[in-house]
């Protein structure tokens, strides 16, 4: 199994061949012989005719049920990990185009908020601080707010990974998310003194001037990494990523 993977891993041309030899590789070894009877169980039975005598299925009729159990077995985490892999890739790969989209996006919402004379910020009224839209709103702002932010943290959980156990590696996760956050919180405190309590004259003019200096400090950051040349468009690990040794 391990040599049928690592040939897999490497390229080979008879990829399809070698997924139907692992399929069916799995399918012999002991670690899958549970699914036998519960495949036959299930099927087996057949139908019964109007005499209420036992009619087995054909062949045909029974393997498209058999198909989707295995699919729903393991090409369902099979589909996970291949998304998982094919969303990292791509994300490394277009580093670059998304460092671009990002310092022009960012520096036009700048420009937005250091010209408006009415204030974009009032927006924020409807933005409810509740964990799972943060989340979601966390997961997008990966891509288009920070595409600096994916690739750092692929290569941190890809260190974690290999430097010890599961509950070691997820303890350097959430120190890595909680250092982040720590920061996020410490800029949310300060931020708030643009934005008193217990008064309904909010300087939201100001608060879009701050936050406009920001987005436009943002994109001239973007700018200023994609023209020196450290935006990389290799994976964690891989040579010249300088993510891991």
């Amino acid at each position: 199994m391990d040599t049928l993977i690592e040939m897999l891993g490497n390229g080979s041309m008879a990829g399809p061949l070698l997924g139907f030899a692992i399929g069916v590789v799995l399918g012999l070894s002991p670690i899958a012989l549970p699914t036998i009877p519960a495949v036959v169980g299930v099927l087996a039975p057949g139908r019964l005719d109007e005499d209420g005598v036992r009619r087995p299925l054909s062949w045909v009729r029974v393997f498209p049920s058999v198909l989707a159990f295995v699919f729903g077995m393991n090409g369902v985490l099979g589909m996970l990990g291949y998304v998982f892999v094919s969303f990292t890739v791509a994300l490394a790969r277009s580093s670059m185009v998304l460092y671009g989209l990002s310092a022009a996006v960012l520096g036009v919402i700048g420009v937005r908020l250091l010209t408006r004379k009415t204030s974009l910020c009032r927006r924020a009224e409807t933005i409810p601080p509740k964990p799972l839209p943060a989340l979601l709103y966390g997961v997008a702002f990966s891509v288009g707010g920070c595409p600096g932010c994916g690739p750092i943290a692929l290569g941190v959980g890809s260190a974690a990974a290999l430097v010890g156990g599961p509950l070691y590696g997820l303890l350097i996760l959430f120190m890595f998310v909680a250092g982040h956050a720590a920061v996020l919180m410490a800029a949310a405190i300060a931020g708030s003194r643009l934005l008193p309590d217990g008064t309904s004259r909010i300087p939201w003019p100001r608060l879009d001037f701050v936050v406009g200096l920001l987005f436009m400090f943002a994109s001239a950051y973007y700018v200023f990494q994609l023209a020196s040349g450290n935006v990389t468009t290799k994976l964690p690990g891989e040579p010249g990523s300088g993510l891991l040794p």
